[in-house]
């Protein structure tokens, strides 16, 4: 976080989100006499035509599969609908950022614009209702699911995907029952059918940062930095980092070997460095306020359960972002 040449945070953690999949179902799907779909393995799916195929396919399969449903629940209880009206909703608002500039940050692009247009609305409902249309649960209901429930379903095999990010694994390996090795567990990025998605990456950023407090004595301050320093370059304070707190630290002083090994995490360091690959940034960090993102989230349970048309969401999502823009 900076401002001019003064540097006022920095990222304690990288985190990237995108769509988890047990690639031991995917094996079992792919290995089916019948299947329909063109592609013989997860990794060469890479845009949304070749998942939405995939994963209808698999939903006639699923008895066949064992499971309930391809995604686990798409989660809309209130106060569990952040992986939508959040995450997913990170990525229309990315493409609409970056048309207006492709070396602009997204974020500040973001923070400058008082109305949107929900350009990639439609291909936000590709995906949103590809995973209620192929759920483990019905969409009537899933006013009822939380984030727990989504990843139990995926933990106990009973899904072959869920949306969430890299911190899902103690989520998944911490369910009792858990049947989903640590070998199967992989990531794709979430596609929606924009142009040129075959090189988009995960969602990888961050939105917590250490700062020190301007406030207290210079000798506090520099305590403060001494210590930030030991624990992002000393061997004893990057094991910490690593290994008792699971952090991707965001700083060339950790080693590939200093990375930590639960296998999201893994994932997540995988698909930065692949070549060619494009990241996408956490450009929510600009949404006007937790206001606005209950808002869409009610809006998408409505539309979940019938009573919202799509265009109904498309306008809360434009209008209220002019509206709390105006009240900031």
């Amino acid at each position: 976080m900076t401002s001019g040449d003064g540097v006022y945070g920095i990222p304690y953690v990288v985190e990237g989100y995108g769509i988890i999949y047990n690639n031991a179902i995917m094996k079992k799907y792919f290995a089916l006499s019948d299947k329909a779909a063109s592609v013989s393995s997860a990794d060469q799916i890479n845009n949304f035509a070749t998942l939405k195929s995939v994963v209808e396919d698999m939903t006639k399969h699923k008895k066949d599969l064992g499971i309930d449903g391809v995604f686990a629940s798409t989660s809309l209880a209130s106060g569990e609908d952040w992986r939508w009206q959040t995450h997913l909703l990170n990525l229309p608002m990315y493409y609409e950022f970056k048309d207006g500039d492709q070396d602009a940050n997204t974020v500040v692009t973001g923070l400058a614009a008082k109305e949107i247009t929900f350009k990639y609305a439609d291909n936000y409902k590709n995906i949103f209702d590809l995973y209620l249309n192929n759920s483990a649960t019905k969409p009537g209901l899933l006013g009822s699911k939380s984030v727990d429930d989504s990843m139990a379903e995926f933990a106990l095999g009973k899904a072959a995907m869920v949306q969430n990010g890299n911190w899902a694994w103690a989520q998944i390996s911490g369910v009792s029952g858990n049947v989903v090795k640590a070998d199967d567990i992989k990531f794709m990025p979430i596609y929606t059918g924009v142009k040129g998605e075959e090189n988009q990456g995960l969602c990888i950023g961050t939105e917590n940062y250490f700062c020190i407090n301007s406030k207290v004595s210079a000798d506090k301050q520099k305590a403060s930095e001494d210590f930030l320093n030991w624990l992002y370059t000393s061997d004893k304070g990057k094991d910490y980092v690593t290994n008792k707190l699971g952090f991707i630290a965001a700083f060339d002083s950790f080693s590939d070997s200093e990375r930590p090994d639960d296998p999201l995490a893994k994932e997540v360091t995988t698909w930065m460095a692949k070549k060619d690959i494009k990241t996408v940034p956490w450009t929510f960090e600009c949404f006007p306020s937790q206001d606005y993102k209950n808002n869409v989230g009610a809006a998408l349970l409505e539309y979940a359960q019938g009573s919202k048309k799509w265009d109904d969401v498309k306008s809360v999502v434009v209008s209220d972002w002019k509206t709390e823009k105006a009240k900031s």
